[in-house]
């Protein structure tokens, strides 16, 4: 009953009173679901060539360029992250005044700061896709729903969103087992209810519930922000009474790039981004290869995203292995395989990712977190955390240390340290990979 009062009447006086279209998009990305893949790609290049015109026209940055009225996006230069640090007033389109804008700030988890703005109505567009998502899980707006993040102090905007919304707060990087404990007693006679927030927090939440022996029911849990592993899923599904998972990729600049749900690969977003898989030189590699993403957002006029480079590595699905049967006909991610600060070059030339190293110590029961160091360029260490406190068995230490060193092809020292503690990464988000060496 108050899921249709919300939607019929407190939505569609909201978006009238803040002068936003939140109703709107929401209808729009429901009718963008039922289009065949024919279309999905004549919408998104239709709205790759107005926003490229657009920009031309009326962006300083990309008005100085000069470009051809006919350029196409390769003619455009790859934006990175310094360039928005510190040419973002010239990235700003001239039909709106910065004091107008709200302003967005990345996490700096790929190791470099930066900050978008946006008009209010575009904040509109994100929560009508956020929100869009969230009910591939089975999700009606005003369900209960605990959400974990990282703004505890809510804006008088979040705050209404989440009185409206039935939505419990909490901190995601300052849990407390009380408050935890407390939050889940408080939604188990409330029904259906959902769960979403930063995977690893959501992980703490399920441990909790595994350790009491208690099991929750939740209807779906919708990850963001940080990765998703294989024994977070196990953790969830057991604990939860096996949820509907959606797993999503978007980043802080204001985007919402693509989504996990009925399939092991993440559709994208096409009405709204245009999504690139380039090498070090800016060359498009093959489908299937891995290679640095660049994303051009089409939705935002007030300051346009063309080719910016995120900082992650991923890899587009080739077509010719797209399931015959999928939920939805958006383009296909075959998978986000970490940040280009999360890479560690061994002296073999294998590249290792963050999935090289959870696809073996994942499997390591003893160990509840761990992270790898590269000191050197012929050295790592392991730093680990154990429920215990003990030290691994010196017997599983050494079928872990073999593994390790068949990846680089003993071409590496590693080593394992024992810690009480593991770092976040200064935006608070859990780091598997650091880089301390020179070179």
């Amino acid at each position: 009953m108050y899921s249709k009062f919300l939607n019929k009447i407190l939505l569609p006086l909201g978006s009238l009173f803040f002068s936003g279209n939140y109703s709107k998009y929401l209808n729009d990305w429901k009718k963008y679901d039922n289009m065949s893949a024919e279309e999905l790609e004549r919408i998104q290049s239709e709205n790759l060539k107005k926003i490229l015109q657009y920009a031309s026209e009326n962006v300083p940055y990309y008005r100085d360029l000069n470009l051809d009225k006919d350029a196409d996006l390769s003619d455009f230069p790859i934006l990175t992250k310094a360039i928005l640090r510190t040419k973002s007033n010239q990235l700003i389109s001239d039909k709106y005044h910065k004091n107008q804008l709200e302003t967005n700030h990345s996490s700096g988890s790929s190791g470099e700061q930066s900050f978008t703005y946006m008009s209010f109505d575009h904040k509109f567009y994100l929560r009508a896709l956020q929100t869009h998502w969230w009910m591939w899980g089975g999700y009606k707006p005003g369900e209960f729903m605990l959400q974990a993040g990282i703004s505890p102090k809510r804006s008088f905007p979040k705050k209404l969103k989440d009185l409206f919304f039935r939505v419990q707060y909490m901190n995601a990087f300052k849990l407390k087992q009380d408050e935890i404990t407390e939050q889940l007693k408080l939604l188990e006679k409330k029904d259906p209810k959902h769960l979403a927030g930063y995977p690893s927090a959501l992980n703490e939440i399920a441990l909790l519930a595994l350790s009491n022996n208690k099991i929750y029911h939740f209807k779906s849990l919708i990850s963001y922000g940080d990765k998703l592993f294989g024994h977070y899923r196990k953790n969830f599904e057991n604990a939860f009474q096996n949820p509907t998972i959606i797993n999503t990729y978007g980043c802080a600049e204001g985007l919402l790039m693509a989504c996990q749900a009925d399939l092991p690969y993440y559709y994208i977003m096409s009405p709204h981004v245009f999504l690139e898989v380039v090498n070090e030189n800016g060359e498009p590699v093959p489908d299937g290869e891995r290679g640095h993403i660049l994303v051009t957002s089409l939705s935002s006029f007030s300051m346009p995203l063309i080719r910016y480079r995120l900082g992650d590595l991923g890899v587009l699905l080739p077509k010719s292995l797209y399931p015959s049967h999928r939920k939805f006909n958006y383009p296909l991610l075959q998978e986000v395989t970490g940040r280009e600060t999360e890479i560690i070059k061994a002296p073999n030339g294998n590249i290792l990712t963050v999935h090289s190293f959870t696809g073996i110590l994942e499997y390591v029961e003893e160990i509840k977190q761990f992270k790898i160091i590269q000191i050197s360029k012929i050295r790592l260490v392991v730093e680990y955390q154990t429920d215990s406190g003990v030290k691994l068995p010196f017997k599983v230490e050494n079928e872990v240390h073999d593994k390790l060193l068949d990846l680089v092809e003993g071409t590496m020292d590693i080593t394992f340290n024992l810690v009480e503690k593991i770092a976040a990464s200064p935006s608070g988000k859990p780091q598997i990979i650091e880089i301390q060496r020179k070179n």
